[in-house]
């Protein structure tokens, strides 16, 4: 039986310069040739406050990860979320109701007191009795399908045929 080696480290990005990736180098190094430049043009305090920061900036942007990402792709993933938001509606789906349905209901919720409609309201949240609607109607099942999520949590999705 032949034997082949398993690529190990492929995680790991290679060392250029020293101890540090070719990205680390330039951060770092474009962060000193700004400031070498900024020395000539700016008085000493103002040169070492922007030197500071500016260091600061290159120092993290080389080495911090957050959740095992680099920050500059965390920091540009920022960006791009803010530039372009996304806004989520959810919008209830329309239901015929007869004149008989709507006074039974309005006169049940009169007769319950504020504790009953949060009790009730709660139950029904809990027990999944809001979203059971969905699968009542002839019309829903052609639209909506129940889907079972990794966690086991099985919801109500619309369903789209191409």
């Amino acid at each position: 039986m032949a034997t082949f080696q398993v690529p190990q480290f492929i995680d790991e990005k290679p060392k250029i310069v020293g101890s540090l990736t070719l990205r680390q180098f330039l951060y770092i190094a474009g962060a000193s040739l700004v400031s070498v430049i900024l020395f000539n043009i700016f008085n000493f305090f103002f040169w070492m406050l922007v030197t500071v920061i500016l260091g600061a900036i290159a120092i993290s942007l080389a080495f911090v990860k957050v959740n095992g990402q680099e920050l500059s792709e965390v920091a540009l993933a920022g960006f791009y979320y803010m530039w372009n938001p996304r806004t989520y509606t959810w919008q209830r789906m329309a239901k015929n109701m007869d004149v008989s349905d709507l006074e039974r209901i309005k006169a049940t919720r009169n007769a319950m007191s504020i504790q009953d409609k949060i009790k009730s309201m709660t139950m029904r949240i809990a027990t999944g009795k809001i979203f059971s609607d969905l699968s009542d109607k002839k019309v829903s099942v052609e639209k909506f399908q129940t889907i079972t999520r990794i966690t086991g949590e099985k919801v109500m999705a619309k369903r789209i045929d191409y």
